[in-house]
């Protein structure tokens, strides 16, 4: 008998034949019609035009580190093994950036795969999340499993942020739960949907300020999976702009007792706003 996560599995499976036979022999990234042996939802060209998070990077959130910031961060992990040699507690200021200093210490690490610029990749998110493609989460899934690190191939469990019911409700689906479950596909790892729920609805993150990000976030999730203790887990979702979202729901997921909790998105916003 079929597993309750192989059963989902196949469903997207079939979810994803059935668009495709439906789907305009045309790009998600660019709108140029496609030979019908291009298979993807994704020319090859629009692939290869996703520009990758550069490295350095931070080593806790991955976002890229200009010079100076390489000096801060350095100058910081100086100052915490001079702290830790003397007996005292490590500080963790040795593993973040100016980017991630305020973030939740349970989110202990994020990676997104491209940054969200205009053309294909934010045609994708945008065709994901208000067209209801669901099978621009192929594509996208594909850019995290190449460009997300290594980090990745040693989770035991995916887990999308979940919507609020109004949310839900007008856009018929939730892109972050789309995209999770092509991920775990891609990745041969399990999908906790509904391992978190939404509290309350929130506002719409667009158009807040970085406080008003996380104000309007704080409590808003809880987290309704037993089992996750000693588990390593990130949770999932199309865009990281701040990662107030990302912080919230990892703090919610920590009461459950993982070993550890990441996040990973397809996209990352180029300013904060």
């Amino acid at each position: 008998m079929l597993s309750a996560h192989r059963l989902l599995a196949v469903a997207g499976v079939r979810a994803l034949e059935i668009e495709a036979l439906a789907l305009p022999r045309a790009c998600l990234g660019c709108e140029r019609p496609m030979a019908r042996e291009e298979q993807d939802a994704c020319c090859a060209l629009c692939l290869h035009r996703m520009r990758p998070l550069g490295a350095p990077a931070c080593r806790r959130c991955g976002q890229p580190l200009d010079r100076w910031s390489l000096k801060v961060e350095a100058d910081a992990q100086r100052r915490s093994c001079r702290v830790a040699a003397v007996g005292r507690t490590k500080d963790a200021a040795g593993s973040t950036c100016a980017f991630c200093k305020d973030w939740p210490t349970e989110l202990s690490w994020a990676t997104s795969a491209v940054w969200l610029e205009d053309g294909p990749a934010r045609n994708l998110v945008h065709a994901l999340k208000y067209g209801g493609w669901r099978i621009a989460a192929v594509p996208m899934a594909d850019r995290i499993r190449l460009l997300g690190g290594p980090r990745l191939k040693a989770l035991d469990a995916l887990i999308p942020v979940p919507l609020g019911r109004t949310r839900r409700r007008e856009r018929g689906h939730n892109q972050a739960a789309l995209l999770a479950q092509a991920l775990g596909r891609a990745l041969g790892v399990p999908v906790l949907d509904g391992a978190l729920r939404r509290t309350r609805e929130t506002r719409s993150q667009t158009r807040l300020t970085p406080a008003e990000r996380w104000k309007n976030v704080a409590g808003a999730f809880a987290a309704d999976a037993a089992g996750l203790g000693g588990r390593r887990v990130a949770v999932v979702d199309d865009v990281l702009t701040t990662g107030a979202t990302l912080g919230a729901a990892a703090a919610a997921l920590a009461l459950q007792g993982p070993v550890s909790i990441g996040a990973v998105t397809f996209a990352r916003a180029m300013v904060p706003a």
